[in-house]
């Protein structure tokens, strides 16, 4: 494929998944897989010019100023010269090449096409584009996991987590979810829909919010139409088979989670009342920590580490289990006796969406008898040569 523009002609080579367009005059254009995964792009743009690299180094960028000089849009065939929106992602800068990786793995079946302006000033464009064909490559996705586990959940739930075991297609979400009573009568609107679907980056956890609106009390949508859950009360979170992956094939089956409303949580975790069941020093025996509560599935893979007497973090790899009320941490290296610290990030929820900051329902609930001020709160426990318990480091 090639293309003129005046002052500038470039050719536009396609080699398997890769794409680019090169000017005669130096400027060049690149899209390819990243780290060999064909669903994962990166897109690198060579050859601004020197007033454009002033301008970068001398202004705050923002995302609209960095499209500008380089953007990525997919490319819809009977759309004519409608403008799609473009891809969200992180520019990178290094010389005289500007880097664009898409936050989402692209889909296939679709085309997407980059467009550089050396200038940043629409003097003189080009583009690449790139495809992916909808071949299957493996199995079609399934559900593997949806949290929280437990059957008994509390009625001002906030929050579900769908796992699946290979990345889903985005904006069919909501048509393939529905929440069933105990009559399997769909529930109405129980759902916070959103515009931009919550994907994590690969594509393989969707995260899905009840309606706060009908969670918190005093709010118009639960006055009006009531709570999506009340306690006592059964219920199924119903996904459809038919949702398609990023492939477009349907799910190989559907999935139905049965459980049963209790009452509210309104209180915040406390890491006070936590357990910790500290190892053996000289060993590699997993650090246990189990909560009264269960606790926000993905907050806590990533709020609560494990610090030394240095403060220096302490690598290893976490498990969570027993329907999230226990978070198990297995170091690296052998533990060394001594004293040890676990971080916690006050924004760590429940399932209900109270922090350890501060409750859900802070607004509406009297007043606040704890506010915790910072970022983190730390728990000191100490590792011993030989069986030990956990003791609180005040």
């Amino acid at each position: 494929m090639s293309r003129l523009t005046p002052g500038l002609c470039w050719t536009l080579i396609l080699a398997g998944a890769s794409s680019v367009a090169m000017a005669a005059d130096g400027p060049r254009l690149t899209m390819k897989p990243r780290d060999g995964d064909p669903s994962r792009i990166v897109v690198e743009a060579a050859g601004l010019d020197a007033e454009a690299l002033r301008r970068i180094v001398m202004n705050q960028m923002t995302p609209e100023r960095w499209r500008a000089f380089l953007v990525v849009r997919v490319v819809r065939d009977g759309e004519g010269t409608q403008i799609a929106p473009a891809l969200l992602g992180t520019y990178h800068l290094s010389g005289d090449v500007l880097r664009f990786d898409p936050r989402f793995p692209i889909e296939p079946g679709l085309r997407y096409r980059a467009t550089f302006d050396p200038s940043g000033q629409s003097r003189s464009r080009m583009t690449a584009e790139l495809s992916i064909d909808r071949s299957s490559s493996g199995p079609a996705a399934r559900v593997s996991a949806v949290y929280p586990t437990p059957d008994v959940l509390p009625e001002n739930l906030l929050r579900f987590y769908l796992h699946f075991t290979a990345p889903m297609s985005r904006g069919a979400a909501y048509r393939h979810i529905r929440l069933l009573d105990a009559s399997g009568h769909p529930i109405a609107d129980p759902f916070l829909e959103l515009e931009e679907e919550l994907w994590s980056p690969d594509g393989r956890r969707f995260t899905l919010l009840i309606d706060p609106g009908r969670i918190k009390r005093g709010l118009k949508p639960r006055e009006e139409v009531g709570p999506v859950l009340q306690s006592g009360r059964s219920y199924v979170l119903a996904i459809d088979p038919g949702w398609p992956d990023a492939e477009g094939r349907p799910l190989a089956s559907g999935l139905r989670k049965a459980f049963r409303a209790g009452p509210p949580d309104e209180t915040s975790p406390d890491p006070k009342t936590w357990k910790i069941q500290p190892p053996e020093a000289g060993r590699r025996d997993a650090l246990e920590v189990r909560f009264p509560d269960p606790l926000d599935q993905a907050l806590l893979g990533r709020l609560i580490a494990v610090r030394d007497a240095s403060d220096r973090p302490v690598a290893g790899s976490i498990e969570i289990g027993s329907g999230e009320t226990t978070w198990r941490f297995r170091p690296e290296k052998p533990w060394q006796a001594g004293s040890y610290r676990l971080v916690v990030g006050t924004e760590l929820e429940d399932v209900a969406g109270n922090s350890v900051a501060r409750p859900f329902e802070v607004d509406e609930v009297g007043p606040i008898t704890r506010r915790i001020v910072g970022d983190t709160v730390a728990i000191g426990f100490r590792i011993e040569s030989g069986p030990s318990r956990a003791r609180s480091e005040d």
